[in-house]
């Protein structure tokens, strides 16, 4: 799915590229790639069998982040528009040693420390975002602007999969997935390289509360919940036209 958009964008950026110089009314077409770094936070478990349990500052690995964004801006209000944004990363959870409080084992409650083994998170977003932009160094080559900062905000809606990997509290290999509503803000700068092509550099701000239903070792239901407040740091080209 990730190499058909990858390949789309291109198409797109390609054709606006060559397609000569943008209208007034400006539609652009975006793709990006970065890296995402997201925040330690608790793993809150509830297992039906054993009870309510608390890993403590989980912490996650830093993951490769990218998508695509397609939108335009108002003709009436060229500073102001609007994007359909699809985002992708990967905040990976490797072997690490937490403080463990709660009960985790048949009549194991207490608080120590402890390893939580490996889990794979899978985050896919998609939102529909108001964007606001500046633009700055007009001429007749370059009407709205050859550099542009811009404001980005959503309500992404996250489709996000969490599966253990190699655990000894839950059955590996077995995932759920959580499909909820997150937040979003976005800051960046583009700048005109080319006719109507623009690279952009992005700091964007994303979180989610996924919260889902896994197994554990004896096949009981465990709910597992977090937070995942991610910083990315993206780079990508504009095609505008």
């Amino acid at each position: 799915m990730a190499r058909r958009l990858g390949l789309a964008a291109a198409v797109v950026i390609a054709l606006a590229v060559l397609g000569g110089r943008p209208a007034a009314a400006e539609w652009f077409a975006d793709v990006f790639t970065g890296v995402g770094l997201t925040q330690s936070h608790d793993f809150k478990l509830n297992d039906q069998g054993i009870g309510p349990g608390t890993y403590d500052d989980v912490s996650f690995d830093k993951a490769l982040a990218f998508g695509g964004r397609l939108g335009r801006y108002f003709d009436s209000l060229p500073f102001l528009g609007f994007g359909v944004d699809y985002f992708h990363f990967n905040p990976y959870v490797g072997p690490q040693s937490v403080n463990l409080h709660g009960c985790f084992y048949p009549g194991g409650c207490g608080a120590g420390k402890g390893g939580i083994g490996t889990f794979e998170v899978t985050v896919n977003s998609a939102s529909l975002d108001l964007m606001l932009r500046l633009p700055l160094l007009k001429s007749p080559a370059a009407a709205q602007g050859r550099v542009q900062p811009y404001l980005a905000v959503g309500a992404p809606l996250f489709i996000t999969t969490i599966t253990p990997r190699n655990t000894k509290s839950f059955r590996n290999h077995d995932d759920d997935t959580d499909v909820s509503i997150g937040g979003k803000g976005a800051a960046g700068v583009a700048v005109q390289i080319y006719q109507n092509l623009m690279l952009f550099a992005e700091y964007r701000f994303t979180h989610v509360s996924p919260d889902v239903e896994l197994h554990d070792a004896s096949t009981n239901r465990v709910k597992l919940s977090t937070d995942l407040n991610t910083h990315s740091a993206l780079i990508g080209l504009s095609a505008r036209w």
